[in-house]
């Protein structure tokens, strides 16, 4: 008796220090998310947990800039990570050399929008204007072509440092400075709350803030321009000239011109990350962005029309 009872004991014992391992739904993972693309994301991670708390799926995450998310995954202290823009490929060298299987994906499309005060009668600028507006070469709301009725200096609101900083300047400025006068912004939405309070603001975001802040600022239709040459996101030729919401659709059709990529990039394991960078991935995932009127970016997309 004595004897059977030790060994129960051992038993037990041992069984308690077992952890249980970690799978696609089950096991803890912290992950660092920008705060450009913040509002999705939360709701992706929620909506994950929703379907596998019960199963052990423990998430965390921490709100940060692009670049410290990025530094995080290559230094392998975040094993996912979503990004919008891809990672260079000096640092996707730096990431094979510790895992060589490592994988890229783009999981969504949106993009960056131009706010104004919702007093504000201005419908629509072209890329070329806001160029010009970043540069200096434009001050006044007189001076745009369709904003006569508008009288001014325009005052720009975006995020210091942001990734919308940086996309406007890769997009639109290539080598040439920023010479505007710019209120610089702690986050995308103060730089929308700051566009409801001034009328004469322009302010820069991206799209997924719009919805998740529940702002009363107007989002400005956007055209392209002849001198408008970038070719990631090539246009019909129809599309020139002409002005469109960031609605998803137009985003699919390349139609809207301050279109971008959201990266998702995982290491092959079977890990709890891998489970919710698949859930992402899947149609379920997928309608997660479209919700916050993203374009998704591993679905099949059929636009529907209107009949008469």
């Amino acid at each position: 008796m004595r004897i059977l009872i030790f060994t129960a004991l051992i038993v037990l014992l041992l069984g308690c220090g077992t952890e249980q391992k970690e799978t696609t739904t089950r096991g803890r993972l912290h992950i660092f998310i920008p705060e450009t693309i913040a509002p999705v994301m939360i709701d992706e991670v929620d909506k994950f947990l929703s379907l596998y708390r019960e199963s052990g799926a423990q998430i965390t995450y921490t709100i940060v800039s692009s670049e410290t998310a990025v530094h995080h995954f290559i230094q392998d202290t975040g094993r996912i990570v979503f990004l919008p823009h891809p990672l260079t490929p000096q640092e996707k060298e730096f990431v094979k050399k510790m895992s060589p299987d490592f994988n890229e994906l783009a999981v969504a499309y949106d993009g960056i929008v131009a706010a104004v005060h919702p007093a504000n009668k201005a419908q629509q600028m072209t890329t070329t204007e806001i160029q010009k507006v970043l540069t200096g070469t434009v001050s006044r709301w007189e001076q745009l072509a369709f904003t006569k009725p508008m009288k001014g200096p325009i005052k720009v609101f975006y995020q210091d440092s942001s990734d919308v900083l940086e996309y406007l300047k890769q997009r639109l400025l290539k080598q040439v400075k920023i010479s505007a006068k710019i209120t610089r912004t702690s986050s995308d939405l103060q730089t929308l709350q700051s566009v409801e309070k001034d009328p004469m603001s322009l302010g820069f975001v991206a799209l997924g803030w719009v919805d998740s802040a529940l702002s009363k600022a107007k989002i400005l239709n956007l055209g392209r321009t002849k001198e408008d040459t970038d070719t990631t996101f090539a246009p019909p030729p129809d599309a020139v000239g002409k002005f469109f919401s960031p609605d998803p659709a137009y985003i699919f059709l390349n139609y809207y011109p301050l279109k971008r990529t959201i990266y998702m990039y995982t290491r092959t394991h079977v890990d709890l990350a891998a489970g919710f960078g698949t859930y992402v991935a899947t149609a379920e995932g997928q309608k997660i962005f479209l919700k916050r009127g993203l374009l998704p970016g591993t679905q099949r997309i059929k636009l529907k029309t209107n009949q008469p």
